[in-house]
C-alpha cells in the first residue's frame, strides 16, 4: 500500500474497489454490454477524485461527449479513445472492459521490498467505516465457512442484511469472524481487517428503520431483510508497505 513518511495507507487504496479481474481473452471475445463500459469510466474517474473536465482534459477528448457517453447507455467510443482513457484513468482498456471480472485478485508479482506492517486501531475503524463487501466468517455443520455480504458501519458495530435462515445460523455462534480487505495488483499493495465479535438480530422497529437508511442492498437479491449487527470485540489489521533500499538511494 502507498503510504506516506507515516507509512498511512494511501487514500487511493482505501477507496480502491476490489472486485476486479478474469481471463483477459474475455475482453475480446464478448466485450462489454452496453452501459457497462461508461459505468466503469465512471467510477474509475470517481476513485481518482477527477471532474469531467479533468478527465477530458488528461485524455484529450471533448468534455461534452464525455459527459454524454457516461449518462447515455448507447454510447460507444473508439479502440483509441478508449486506450486514451485507460491512461488517463492510470488503469487499462481490457479493466474499463470487464475482461478481468473473472481473476481472482492477488496474482501478480510482490514489489520491491515489501514488509507487512500492523494497523492501528484508528486505521482499521477508517477502513471499515467506508463500508463496501466484506466476509463474514462463521461455523456451520459442514465446518467453518466465508460468506461475502454487503456491510456498512454503525456505531462502532457491523450492519448486514441477510435471509432468515443465516440470521438463525449467526445468532448461534458464540463468535462470529468478520473480514475485508484491499489489494491494489498494480503497485503490489493490500490491506486487511479482521474483526470478531457476536452476530445478534436488529429486533427493534425504531432501530430498524434507522439502519434502513444505510441502504444496504445485497448484490444477489432475494429475501436478505433481515439486519444483523456485529458487535466488536477484538479488531486487528495488516498493511503491506514498501520501504526503499538503502542500495536504491
Amino acid at each position: 500500500m502507498t503510504t506516506g513518511s507515516n507509512n498511512q495507507p494511501s487514500t487511493k487504496l482505501h477507496n480502491e474497489a476490489t472486485g476486479t479481474t478474469g481471463p483477459d481473452s474475455q475482453a475480446s471475445t464478448r466485450g462489454a454490454q452496453p452501459g457497462d463500459l461508461a459505468r466503469r469510466v465512471a467510477h474509475r474517474r470517481a476513485e481518482l477524485g477527477l471532474s469531467f473536465e479533468e478527465l477530458a482534459r488528461r485524455a484529450g477528448v471533448d468534455p461534452g461527449y464525455l459527459r454524454y457517453f457516461e449518462r447515455s447507455p448507447d454510447a460507444r467510443v473508439s479502440a483509441g479513445t478508449l486506450l486514451l482513457l485507460a491512461l488517463a484513468l492510470e488503469t487499462t482498456p481490457i479493466v474499463l472492459q470487464g475482461g478481468n471480472v473473472n481473476r481472482p485478485p492477488g496474482s501478480g508479482r510482490p514489489g520491491p521490498h515489501p514488509i507487512l506492517e500492523a494497523l492501528t486501531h484508528e486505521q482499521c475503524h477508517a477502513h471499515l467505516s467506508a463500508g463496501g463487501i466484506g466476509r463474514v466468517v462463521y461455523a456451520t455443520v459442514r465446518g467453518p465457512v466465508a460468506v461475502p455480504v454487503n456491510f456498512q458501519l454503525d456505531n462502532g458495530a457491523i450492519v448486514i442484511s441477510t435471509n432468515l435462515n443465516k440470521a438463525v445460523m449467526l445468532e448461534a455462534n458464540a463468535v462470529v469472524g468478520f473480514e475485508v480487505d484491499r489489494v491494489d495488483e498494480a503497485m503490489s499493495e493490500g490491506w486487511s481487517v479482521l474483526v470478531t465479535g457476536v452476530a445478534h438480530r436488529v429486533d427493534d422497529p425504531d432501530e430498524c428503520v434507522r439502519l434502513a437508511a444505510l441502504g444496504l442492498e445485497p448484490w444477489a437479491g432475494g429475501n436478505c431483510h433481515v439486519l444483523m449487527k456485529i458487535t466488536l470485540r477484538e479488531m486487528t489489521g495488516r498493511v503491506i508497505v514498501h520501504h526503499p533500499h538503502p542500495e536504491d538511494d
